[in-house]
């Protein structure tokens, strides 16, 4: 019978000194030397029937390397059985020999599976942002729907503010010499916007289509980058046109025009606070959500073995490398290597707290879930498709084991007004 002393070198990863005693070596040496004896073919003698002895002096040290092959593997084997032992990867073996008293003593070291230890999972002091959607937020959200519907005219005129303007630019020199290479073509800006630069839009303010003019853009001394510190650079514009947004009026028609179930602009209000309050409040459980994830990895600190990281990056690497397969696969696991490494670890984290804590999906929450569902071929979708109720029992563990965290912690809400 072997004997296993088990060492742990880190959360994952465990070294198995393994002793198999030399009185059980006999019998595996045996039946290496009937497997040689079946394997090979030796002049004289049919095939499987040469003697014993012949095959030992024959083929003795290749009897003993499939001896100490066989005797290692099987005391392997027996060492993870008798230990409850997952192994994620490959073994790596750091020794495999013989003591002094002829037993075989094998060094082995394995990725298993996290054994997590739960320091703290009650008591986290977590922050939750909670929005107040301001008359000014739903004004300026309507205002973009206005002038998603806009008419855009052509003008004749001056550029005033607020004028969509198309033009060329070329940088010059301090001498309004051009520059080789700092030519920008079919640039446009809406003035007063401020997205292209507050400074230089103004300079646009009077001109026509076809003028001509030279503008200037001053850093001041205190710029950040200061290759540019107080400093000067030197434009010339060319405008090529200039055109001005039209937007529909604000009322009962133009309430119909963006959603036929609505009937006022007060009812439109009411709708757009609705859907910004909606917005918002998902966007503040999202994020409140890996807060409280990345609290509890903080709390609960374990490794996990690479070779789960690197699986899981191999299903990123697949998906990213389907939608655009220019990109490097190298790029895409260093890019993605700190998401893989958190989801692995949070995977083994939550099922850790589920088992402790008797966190469980029953059927009447798959139920609710599916019964919810107001479309009926929808409905039908997830009930015939296997994955898709398996991430719908994922998304309701999760929601389980937050739940469960939130319930037994110190919640601080902090209010954000929109305006």
């Amino acid at each position: 019978m072997i004997t296993t002393e088990i060492k742990n070198l880190s959360t994952c990863r465990k070294e198995l000194n393994i002793t198999l005693p030399k009185e059980e070596l006999e019998p595996i040496r045996e039946q290496q030397i009937k497997r040689i004896q079946k394997e090979i073919q030796i002049p004289g003698f049919r095939k499987g029937k040469a003697p014993k002895q012949f095959i030992k002096k024959q083929y003795g040290q290749l009897i003993e390397a499939y001896m100490l092959e066989a005797a290692a593997e099987e005391s392997f084997k027996q060492a993870l059985a008798e230990h409850d032992i997952a192994v994620v990867d490959q073994p790596e073996a750091k020794k495999i020999e013989f003591n002094e008293d002829g037993d075989l003593v094998s060094v082995i070291e394995v990725d298993t599976y996290p054994d997590i230890e739960l320091k703290k999972i009650t008591g986290l002091e977590l922050t939750r942002d909670k929005y107040v959607i301001t008359d000014k937020i739903v004004d300026e959200t309507i205002e973009r729907m206005r002038r998603e519907k806009a008419e855009i005219r052509t003008v004749d005129g001056q550029v005033e503010e607020n004028h969509l303007v198309y033009f060329d630019m070329q940088q010059l020199d301090e001498s309004g010499v051009p520059i080789v290479g700092k030519k920008y073509n079919d640039l446009k800006v809406k003035v007063g916007e401020g997205r292209f630069d507050p400074e230089l839009e103004k300079q646009l303010i009077g001109l026509k289509t076809g003028d001509e003019k030279q503008i200037v853009k001053e850093y001041p001394a205190d710029f950040p980058q200061k290759e540019f510190a107080g400093k000067k650079e030197y434009f010339k514009v060319s405008i090529k046109k200039i055109q001005e947004e039209i937007l529909p009026e604000l009322n009962d028609e133009f309430v119909a025009e963006v959603d036929e179930n609505l009937k006022t602009v007060d009812e439109l209000k009411a709708e757009v606070r609705k859907r910004l309050e909606l917005e918002y409040k998902m966007e503040s459980e999202n994020r409140f959500a890996a807060d409280l994830t990345q609290a509890l990895l903080e709390a609960n600190p374990f490794d996990v073995p690479e070779a789960l990281i690197q699986n899981y990056l191999n299903h990123i690497v697949e998906d990213v490398k389907r939608r655009d397969p220019k990109l490097k696969e190298e790029d895409i696991r260093q890019h993605y290597r700190h998401e893989a490494e958190f989801n692995v670890k949070w995977f083994y984290l939550k099922d850790k707290i589920a088992r402790e804590q008797n966190i469980k999906v029953e059927d009447e929450d798959v139920n609710k879930f599916l019964n919810e569902l107001k479309d009926e071929k929808v409905r039908e979708l997830y009930e015939k498709n296997p994955v898709l109720l398996d991430r719908v029992k994922e998304d309701i563990l999760n929601r389980k084991i937050v739940d469960y965290i939130v319930n037994n912690s110190k919640v601080k809400e902090n209010e954000i007004k929109l305006d």
